[in-house]
């Protein structure tokens, strides 16, 4: 898998001399921005649902047009296209080695002409590719009339085309990219398909001496940028685990383009950073120790996310990363905040400090001081080297990174055990029932989670009754209030969220002060339908809570807290293994999170 990641990698991040597919169904927000559904993407989206069915993790359920998808192409399931296709991904069992593979072949197509022709102007890929692939794709497409198809349903693209050409508008790429980075005579293309998510991935190939930057596949994948919004929650795919997500998603265009928008300047702070971190290389082999800061503390998602697999490739991200964070605090500050404090919930310790660099040099672009970026990277190098050393490197993780449930089940995964708590003293005798079932329900999930771990965790399910005190150290994932889980009864004193009842009815407050200690003071983010706004928590009924804090019985391991203000909003989490926030508040209406960090040495109280 590492030498198929190495492969991936010198694909889409080093520039290549190429001719990217003519645009077909695409939109210009202005002369030098171009983002469209691209044909060829889609083409291979429609071979690949022939091959694995709708119900496989990558296949979106689009409705209608999946519909006329089938009743156009359903009876060249036996072409040799599909057969192909099907043959060759078949070889990749795993989840995550379908999802590198899948955008590996997307990657190359974008360097043929559109269907039917599909003239390679660079010959990209394998042999098996450009020798048998594409002329089945090619007789494919001219048998089922494709380009008729997907011409005729530009109306169901602009389901998604109206996020992203709503996202460019506010921040258009060609104005920002020059002022700030530097270079000029740019051209900006992003590249998507429809049918299949395909992961996300910078693409930049110079087109008659014209260097185009860009970007193709779809937003990343889950675990990197967590989906809340009805549409990003239709086209998220958790392409480590393929594990189903929570409802836990509000209806907010707004925020629908700022993910888009995060994730296509993500994609440029690849084409403005990575030639000089390239040339600079003899540098980042000194900092290697960023990462390892991360591994030590968090193994198993070194283990299961590819950025990893180079011992510097979490910089080549935080790079990308600040400078996506820069751009977008130039549409909102808030949510610039949010995604600065998940990054940090992945590990990066430094992100803030690489953001003021970032902003401090591109700023000097702006005016003129520096002629391009590039000539910032050393400098932001040496300042991180500056910022953390070896030795203190691990002591400014534990201040910056917040706890969280991803931090809390790679620990689970050390430990090698995690016990699901349901209670026993719900007062309605159904309750309890109920309760294990959605415990049995979280176990599953976490079981599935786990299955990249070598030797696998033992995951119990429990009932209160039968905790022992030794148990009540362990890592934990307890279910219910305090009214039905006397777990939670024992420890919720010391928990920075619980439920009060207020003339009624269960309402969560937040009780971060006294008597639990949280400093710093967290940080906090309100999100709806039209904004994000930093505020504290406020009482709300009808809510459910996901929590993460260290074990006050043992701080080294964690509890998650998973409850609701009814036995039906409890059952919201059950899979708790992709948050990124200290806790989260979900009422239905809008999302509510907080950050906050627990040291080792400080968080007994």
């Amino acid at each position: 898998m590492k030498r198929l990641f190495g492969w991936i990698i010198l694909l889409i991040l080093l520039t290549s001399t190429a001719v990217a597919a003519a645009p077909q169904v695409a939109y210009h927000p202005s002369p030098d921005v171009t983002v469209e559904i691209n044909p060829n993407s889609e083409l291979l989206g429609i071979i690949y649902y022939l091959a694995f069915g709708k119900n496989d993790t990558f296949v979106i359920n689009r409705g209608s047009y999946l519909r006329d998808v089938e009743a156009h192409f359903g009876a060249y399931r036996s072409h040799p296209a599909v057969q192909l296709l099907r043959q060759n991904l078949s070889a990749y069992t795993s989840i995550p080695e379908r999802d590198y593979r899948l955008m590996d072949l997307e990657y190359y197509l974008l360097f043929y002409t559109a269907p039917p022709n599909l003239t390679p102007v660079f010959p990209m890929g394998p042999v098996w590719f450009r020798e048998e692939f594409i002329p089945a794709l090619r007789d494919f497409a001219r048998k089922t009339d494709f380009m008729d198809f997907y011409r005729s349903h530009a109306s169901d693209y602009w389901e998604d085309m109206r996020v992203y050409t709503g996202a460019l508008h506010l921040l258009p790429p060609d104005g920002f990219m020059a002022n700030y980075s530097g270079f000029s005579g740019i051209q900006y293309r992003f590249e998507h398909p429809f049918l299949v998510a395909v992961h996300g991935h910078s693409f930049n190939p110079v087109i008659n001496r014209t260097q185009i930057w860009g970007a193709g596949g779809m937003l990343p994948l889950v675990r990197r940028t967590p989906q809340r919004t009805l549409w990003s929650y239709k086209t998220a795919r958790d392409t480590m685990f393929g594990l189903l997500l929570n409802r836990d998603v509000i209806n907010s265009t707004y925020l629908d383009e700022l993910l888009y928008l995060g994730f296509v300047y993500h994609e440029l702070g690849h084409d403005v950073t990575l030639p000089s971190l390239y040339h600079n290389y003899a540098l980042l082999r000194n900092m290697t120790y960023f990462q390892r800061t991360i591994e030590e503390d968090m193994p198993y998602l070194a283990r299961y996310d590819l950025h990893f697999w180079d011992p510097t490739g979490m910089l080549y991200e935080g790079f990308a990363d600040a400078w996506e964070d820069f751009a977008l605090a130039h549409v909102d500050v808030n949510y610039t905040g949010l995604a600065m404090e998940m990054q940090k919930a992945w590990g990066e310790f430094w992100i803030e400090e690489l953001f003021y660099g970032v902003q401090d040099c591109a700023l000097e672009v702006g005016e003129g001081y520096v002629p391009d970026f590039s000539v910032c990277v050393p400098r932001l190098l040496h300042r991180l080297l500056s910022y953390a050393s070896p030795e203190n490197a691990s002591r400014i993780y534990e201040h910056e990174v917040p706890v969280t449930p991803l931090r809390a089940f790679d620990r689970g995964a050390q430990a090698g055990r995690v016990i699901v708590v349901y209670g026993t003293e719900n007062p309605d005798p159904s309750g309890t029932e109920y309760d294990r079932e959605t415990a049995e329900r979280i176990a599953k999930t976490l079981k599935e989670f786990y299955s990249m771990w070598p030797g696998g965790v033992d995951v119990e399910v429990r009932a209160d009754v039968n905790m022992t005190d030794e148990d009540l150290k362990g890592n934990l994932v307890l279910v219910g209030g305090p009214v039905s889980n006397a777990a939670v009864k024992g420890m919720q004193e010391k928990f920075p969220l619980r439920f009060v009842k207020v003339n009624g009815s269960w309402e969560l407050y937040f009780a971060c002060g006294t008597p639990v200690k949280c400093s710093p003071a967290p940080v906090y983010f309100t999100i709806n339908g039209t904004k994000i706004s930093r505020s504290a928590l406020l009482y709300t009924d009808n809510a459910s809570v996901i929590m993460a804090i260290r074990n006050p019985n043992n701080p080294e391991n964690y509890v998650v807290w998973i409850a609701g203000a009814d036995r039906n909003l409890t059952r919201l989490f059950t899979n708790p293994t992709y948050y990124l926030s200290s806790y989260e508040v979900y009422d239905g209406k809008e999302l509510q999170v907080g950050f906050y960090v627990q040291p080792l040495t400080s968080s007994g109280g």
